[in-house]
C-alpha cells in the first residue's frame, strides 16, 4: 500500500461556526438516510442521494461536478472553493450513535472536516487485524485520510457524528473493495454484479 500517513491535519481551515449553522439549516435533508451529496453526477435523478455510497463501475468520483442547489452560495461551497486541490464527490456523512462501517479500501484520498463529533468517534486504520484509532476533532481544520489503506469508521458514543467527506486524487491501481484478510473471497468485491 502507500507510504503516506493514514491521517494528517492540513493547513486548511474554515470557520466551524459557519459550517455548523449551515448544517443546522440543512439537517432535514438527511431524512431517513445518513448521507447527503453536496455535489451531483449528471446521471443523478435525485442529486442529493444518488450515488452516495459505493459507486458502480460506470460512475467515477470525477463526475460529481455540479454543486447541488441546496449548497450553492453557502459556507459549504465557500469551503470547497478554498481547497488547495480539486474536489470530487463530496458528502455530508452522518454516523448514528453506536455504529461502525464495514472494513474496506477506497480508491482515493478522503478529506474529513468534522462538523459534529466527540472523543468516542474514530477513523480506524487496520493493520494485521488490529486497529489504530484516530479522532478528527471539530476544530475547523481539514484532515487528509489515506483511503487506500484498510480502514473503517466507528461511532462508539451515544450521539451522532457528522463529517464532510471530500474525495480527491484517485489512484488507478487501487480497486474499491473489502480486504481479503477480513472477508471470504466471494465478499471482497464490492460490486460483484458489475463484473
Amino acid at each position: 500500500m502507500s507510504e503516506r500517513e493514514f491521517l494528517k491535519k492540513l493547513d486548511v481551515h474554515y470557520d466551524i461556526t459557519k459550517i455548523q449553522a449551515a448544517m443546522d439549516d440543512r439537517y432535514c435533508l438527511f431524512g431517513e438516510d445518513n448521507v447527503i451529496l453536496l455535489n451531483s453526477h449528471a446521471k443523478s435523478k435525485n442529486p442529493l442521494k444518488d450515488f452516495s455510497g459505493w459507486l458502480p463501475d460506470d460512475v467515477s468520483e470525477d463526475d460529481f461536478t455540479t454543486i447541488n442547489e441546496e449548497f450553492r452560495d453557502t459556507a459549504f461551497e465557500e469551503l470547497l472553493q478554498q481547497l488547495p486541490f480539486p474536489y470530487r464527490r463530496t458528502r455530508l456523512m452522518r454516523m448514528p450513535k453506536k455504529s461502525c462501517l464495514t472494513i474496506h479500501i477506497d480508491t482515493c484520498l478522503r478529506y474529513h472536516y468534522a462538523i459534529k463529533t466527540n472523543p468516542a468517534c474514530f477513523l480506524v486504520h487496520m493493520k494485521d487485524r488490529t486497529g489504530q484509532f484516530h479522532h478528527v476533532p471539530a476544530d475547523g481544520f481539514l484532515y487528509e485520510m489515506d483511503g487506500t489503506e484498510v480502514h473503517t469508521a466507528m461511532n462508539a458514543s451515544k450521539e451522532e457524528r457528522i463529517h464532510i467527506v471530500i474525495s480527491s486524487m484517485k489512484f488507478d491501481n487501487i480497486e474499491e473493495r473489502r480486504p481479503d484478510a477480513f472477508y471470504p473471497p466471494e465478499m471482497t468485491r464490492l460490486n460483484p454484479a458489475s463484473r
